[in-house]
């Protein structure tokens, strides 16, 4: 439920996040325009560079014992500083699995589901407030930081790919930035 505070997780996370805006989804269909077939294009690329990193990442965490400590340890840190700010991690684990299987389920009504979504919601934006609070603790920043530092310098040494995969993405990150807004255009008027 806590996310790692690391630049690659938030990478994959990001690639993710831009594959869901208005307009990219659409892009798919016969009628897209050749923004919108660019911009599917790029999230396409920029996906496999997440994937591809978050590998790197994986395979480095395994490798390194040292690292993967270091990382439960913040994952730990921060899990306590957020039921520190209030949020039981373990009980919103439990609601939002509740809530999940409920929506899964089928037996619900359309008012009884929207409830569902609505409480879905709250919990999670409950979550993410402690989690932020949180993660603005100077210790928990700093650790944060060594964390996200360590880890690229031991993806680097794991995989000579790490630096170009890092530079690729933040050029296609720009590269949708630019195409986000024609795009998203596009496909609110289809």
């Amino acid at each position: 439920m806590i996310k790692r505070a690391t630049t690659i997780t938030a990478l994959a996370l990001a690639a993710l996040t831009f594959g869901t805006m208005p307009g990219l989804a659409t892009a798919q269909s016969n009628g897209a325009t050749a923004d919108q077939q660019q911009a599917q294009q790029l999230m396409q690329q920029y996906r496999q560079k997440a994937a591809k990193l978050q590998q790197i990442h994986q395979e480095t965490i395994q490798s390194n014992p040292d690292l993967a400590a270091q990382q439960e340890d913040f994952e730990e840190q921060v899990r306590d500083a957020v039921e520190d700010q209030g949020y039981d991690v373990d009980k919103g684990q439990e609601r939002v699995q509740e809530m999940a299987q409920k929506l899964q389920s089928g037996d619900l009504s359309d008012d009884e589901r929207k409830a569902v979504m609505k409480d879905f919601q709250a919990e999670r934006q409950q979550m993410v407030q402690a989690r932020d609070a949180a993660l603005q603790k100077p210790e928990i920043r700093s650790a944060g930081e060594k964390l996200q530092e360590d880890t690229l310098t031991a993806m680097k040494k794991q995989d000579g790919q790490t630096k170009k995969l890092l530079d690729d993405m933040d050029e296609l990150r720009g590269q949708l930035r630019e195409q986000m807004p024609a795009a998203a255009a596009a496909g609110g008027n289809g």
